[in-house]
């Protein structure tokens, strides 16, 4: 039998209020979930915005969401095959 600590939500937001987030670090994660998500406009203009560094090529995540559409709809093949061409090493 284990005992399960229960945080009121007045406890939780107190505690979230006391946590201090840099804003170069909060910065990283939004263009983070732009790139993960594939929304190249977005990540454009907020880099040009907040002059937060994408980290690898916007033009490659056109290419890198169709693999993963790919690999998510199941065509294994195709997502290999693409993954080739973009990178034959």
């Amino acid at each position: 039998a284990s005992s399960k600590k229960s945080v009121t939500l007045q406890e939780w937001e107190q505690k979230l209020g006391q946590i201090k987030i840099k804003k170069e670090d909060m910065n990283r994660l939004v263009m983070n979930f732009l790139v993960t998500e594939g929304y190249v406009k977005a990540a454009q203009m907020f880099e040009q915005e907040s002059g937060t560094c994408p980290g690898i090529n916007l033009g490659s995540i056109t290419d890198r969401m169709e693999i993963r559409k790919a690999v998510q709809s199941g065509n294994v093949e195709d997502a290999i095959e693409k993954v080739n061409d973009l990178d034959p090493e």
